[in-house]
């Protein structure tokens, strides 16, 4: 049973090291982050989804990708690495113990949903993390640019987030998805299989794209 689901976004920039010292947006992002985590306190289990190469649950212990964003890293060991989404999730919930459950970025719609509704009918009270960006094309400085749909798109999306509606991210194509380089499109449909036919109350800690990126951080608890 889901109790409570929070989403969070999960740009490179919020694993340690990786802005080099103290960004103010940076650090208005971590802080909403973590308040919305804390929302998942009282959960039997933290189950984390992300976007990753494929879709498996992935060891806690797995290394961080950090290396690959922080100038200067030293070159990680041999060992398996974490998807971004995953490792970005593992340092919001700092010691809390998670199950780190990757989802193929490409996973067709109705397999991120049943995804979803196979973790509400486990047994367990459980707080769902969901790792997701909204579109990387929302200017000219954007990672992907500039694209006029982008803001059109994550409007539709925030205001699901906002009304507690999982349904809309349903309708969200995988092909469109990709093309915005919205990071979050199989982790939300994930989210729509988990949480649906119940009423919401939502919280919005965060909803912004100081980079380019909208990262949006909600808290959905049962009315």
């Amino acid at each position: 049973m889901i109790v409570r689901a929070v989403t969070c976004p999960h740009p490179p920039l919020l694993l340690p090291g990786v802005t080099g010292g103290p960004v103010p947006e940076v650090e208005e992002l971590r802080t909403a982050c973590r308040a919305a985590v804390e929302d998942l306190a009282g959960a039997d289990v933290v189950v984390a989804v992300g976007g990753a190469p494929s879709t498996r649950v992935w060891p806690v212990e797995a290394l961080s990708p950090r290396h690959l964003f922080a100038p200067g890293t030293e070159p990680l060991p041999p060992g398996e690495v974490l998807p971004l989404s995953l490792a970005v999730a593992r340092e919001l919930l700092g010691a809390v113990p998670v199950e780190l459950h990757g989802v193929d970025a490409a996973l067709p719609v109705e397999d991120c949903r049943g995804y979803g509704r196979r973790l509400a009918v486990r047994p367990e009270r459980i707080g769902l993390l969901i790792m997701a960006d909204g579109s990387a094309r929302r200017g000219p400085k954007a990672p992907g640019y500039e694209d006029p749909r982008a803001l059109d798109l994550d409007g539709v999306l925030e205001d699901a987030l906002r009304a507690g509606d999982p349904e809309p991210f349903l309708k969200l194509e995988p092909e469109l998805a990709d093309d915005l380089l919205v990071g979050g499109r199989a982790a939300w449909q994930v989210l729509s299989g988990a949480w649906e036919g119940r009423a919401t109350r939502a919280k919005c800690h965060y909803s912004a794209d100081p980079f380019g990126v909208w990262y949006p951080v909600f808290t959905w608890t049962p009315a």
